[in-house]
């Protein structure tokens, strides 16, 4: 081999260096020390943002920044994209960290509250709605209940549309074990009926709607003046938590963040959670992990469109930047009205190139759907789904071994007697349909979560 050639392949093999581009030493050498030098200069400028704020107590902060993750649903735009939930050291001695690109203080640094003072406790009245209202209410105070730094008592379930099953233990439905270890969470103050809107009103200490919603805005100082005025309970009222875009909660980075870290904590019993279809042995061998589809009906002389399409496109456009091509593409009348047929229209309703099929007969799929279209016309033999007959096969004879006949007659008196923790099983005779019905939708809704694509 030539001499050129050789010192040729000794300069490539100097790995990550520039040297062998720059076909010069002494022009490496001299990016090399201009490197150095700014390295110098950057650790050197983050060694005096630490010092200035080495007066600051981290080691009672329990709040944590939450970092950029895998990409989110394809409707957000690019920069939301990068967002996503990542569970942190959630410790009462973990320090939190920092915004990644500033040496900017976070709220939760700044607010150490006297925690010796007062019960600190924070609730809230029930919104109305079904599950996914209740949820989402749930999710919110417990954000507000982290942020503060109190404990969330959490409201009786006094009906069936208030129910979701997280009180009454017996039915095992859901595993509530991480919530408890991560969170400071009161699951009996709030049967008891002391802290109802109408008691706390007299304290003071009933916030308004509006300045419910603001709560978590305000920051530390004006946290610091609401434990002084009301160190036992805050009243959050019957606030949505929602600010903003549409389904959005409240407060800053950090404060939506903790709330978006909550889902990860939420969790099917172990007995419940074996009858998703990412369970069965054909999810991963047979492709139906590609794709999840999410089917409710309007239309077709069911409903009226209007019902589908005014609501999603509010949601949808608030997610959207103006005039943006994402909000052309994910937001138009084809689009929203196929949301609530989607079965009439599924090549359309797919907006990424890779999971779409030209062939209608090619996709499978996991589908969550509220029972009014038989998928079965079209899709026969394409899709698994949740079943939870199984379950409630295992619940009901479980009840008969635990409660024989004749022990308790539960035509005649309530299930309190036996098994009721909150108002709406104490007070009930026949729960099973709304068990039944309860424990299907929580199936449906942690069914769509495994696959890759999620449509609907």
């Amino acid at each position: 081999m030539p001499a050129a050639q050789r010192a040729l392949v000794r300069e490539r093999k100097l790995g990550s260096w520039p040297c062998w581009l720059l076909r010069s030493s002494s022009r490496c050498l001299l990016i090399s020390f201009l490197v150095l030098q700014l390295l110098l200069v950057l650790f050197q400028s983050r060694s005096a943002i630490v010092s200035s704020s080495a007066s600051i107590d981290y080691s009672k902060s329990r709040f944590v920044m939450q970092t950029p993750g895998p990409d989110a649903a394809p409707s957000h735009p690019k920069d939301e994209r990068d967002q996503t939930l990542k569970q942190g050291d959630t410790s009462a001695n973990s320090r939190p960290i920092s915004e990644k690109d500033s040496g900017k203080i976070l709220k939760s640094e700044i607010y150490q509250p006297d925690t010796t003072t007062g019960r600190r406790l924070v609730t809230y009245k029930r919104h109305g709605g079904r599950l996914s209202n209740q949820l989402f209410q749930f999710v919110g105070a417990l954000q507000h209940a982290k942020v503060l730094k109190r404990t969330l008592v959490v409201p009786d379930e006094k009906s069936d549309f208030e129910w979701t099953g997280m009180f009454d233990t017996y039915f095992d439905i859901w595993d509530l074990s991480s919530l408890n270890e991560n969170y400071d969470i009161d699951w009996s103050t709030g049967l008891d009926g002391s802290l109802t809107d109408v008691k706390m009103q007299a304290t003071g200490c009933l916030l308004s709607l509006p300045a419910s919603q603001t709560l978590l805005e305000k920051g530390p100082s004006e946290w610091i003046k609401l434990d002084k005025k009301c160190p036992d309970a805050i009243h959050l009222n019957y606030n949505m938590f929602t600010c903003n875009q549409q389904h959005q909660y409240c407060g800053d980075k950090e404060a939506q963040m903790e709330a978006y870290n909550i889902y990860s904590h939420l969790k099917l019993s172990p007995s419940l959670m074996q009858y998703i279809p990412s369970k069965r042995p054909q999810f991963t061998g047979l492709g139906y992990d590609e794709m999840a589809i999410h089917s409710r009906r309007a239309g077709e002389g069911m409903y009226k469109w209007e019902i589908c399409i005014e609501g999603t496109r509010k949601t949808c456009m608030s997610h959207m930047k103006v005039g943006s091509e994402s909000g052309n593409k994910f937001c138009d009348e084809r689009t929203l009205k196929g949301n609530c047929a989607i079965w009439a229209d599924l090549n359309y309703q797919i907006k990424s190139r890779r999971f779409f099929k030209p062939n209608l007969k090619d996709y499978k799929f996991v589908l969550a759907s509220d029972g009014t279209h038989d998928w079965d016309l079209d899709f026969k033999g394409q899709y698994i789904a949740a079943d939870n007959s199984e379950w409630l096969r295992d619940l009901d004879e479980r009840f008969k071994k635990e409660f024989p006949s004749g022990k308790y007659d539960f035509d005649k008196q309530p299930l309190a007697d036996a098994i009721g923790v909150s108002g709406y099983i104490k007070k009930e005779r026949i729960v099973w349909g709304t068990v039944d019905a309860l424990s299907a939708t929580l199936l449906d809704l942690f069914s769509l979560v495994d696959s890759k694509y999620l449509l609907g």
